[in-house]
C-alpha cells in the first residue's frame, strides 16, 4: 500500500516545490478625468501619465498576513475639534441640511414601490404552480420575511405617493 502512495507523494512533493510566489509590483494612476487604474506592467501606463504613478506594493505580503497597501499616502487631516460652549454664549445653529423637495420624495419613494413590488412578484412567482410547475419552489426564509414586509407596508407608500403627487399636481399646473 505504501509503495501505491509513494509517486503520489512524490508528484505533490515536486509540484509545491516548484512553486513560486508572485514578485508583480503594483502600481496605480488617474487618467485625465480623474479615473484610477491599477496595473503590474509600468510599460502599459501611457508616458504621460508614467511619471504620476505610484507603487502601491513592491512585495507580496508573508503567508497568512494581510496584504497592507505601501501607497503612502498622506494622513487624513485632523477632524474639526469643538469646544464644548460657543464663544460667543449664543447657541450654534444646526447645520442646514437640504432637505428633498416634493419631486425628489416622489421619485424616491417611485423606486421603493418599484422594488418591494419587484420582490412580491418574484417571489409569487417562484412559489405558484401554475408558473413553476417543475422547478423548486423553495423561497429562503429571509425574502419570506421581507415578502410579508413589503405586503404591509406598500398600500401606506401607495398613499404617502398619492398626496405627494396631489402636492406637486397644482405645481405642474402653472
Amino acid at each position: 500500500m505504501c509503495v501505491a502512495l509513494l509517486p503520489a507523494v512524490a508528484t505533490l512533493v515536486l509540484t509545491l516545490a516548484s512553486v513560486n510566489p508572485s514578485l508583480a509590483d503594483i502600481y496605480r494612476w488617474e487618467d485625465e478625468s480623474g479615473g484610477v487604474h491599477f496595473t503590474d506592467d509600468l510599460s502599459t501606463i501611457p508616458a504621460k501619465h508614467r511619471g504620476k504613478a505610484r507603487e502601491i506594493q513592491k512585495t507580496p505580503p508573508a503567508a497568512g498576513q494581510p496584504s497592507l497597501s505601501t501607497m503612502g499616502a498622506p494622513p487624513p487631516p485632523p477632524a474639526p475639534s469643538f469646544s464644548p460652549r460657543p464663544s460667543n454664549l449664543d447657541t450654534p445653529d444646526p447645520p442646514a441640511i437640504p432637505e428633498d423637495d416634493d419631486a425628489m420624495q416622489a421619485e424616491k419613494l417611485r423606486a421603493k414601490i418599484d422594488a418591494k413590488e419587484k420582490l412580491i412578484r418574484a417571489v409569487d412567482e417562484k412559489q405558484s404552480l401554475a408558473t413553476n410547475p417543475y422547478r423548486n419552489r423553495f423561497v429562503s426564509p429571509s425574502d419570506l420575511e421581507l415578502y410579508k414586509k413589503y405586503k404591509e407596508e406598500l398600500p401606506a407608500d401607495r398613499e404617502r405617493l398619492k398626496a405627494l403627487e396631489s402636492r406637486l399636481a397644482p405645481a405642474r399646473e402653472r
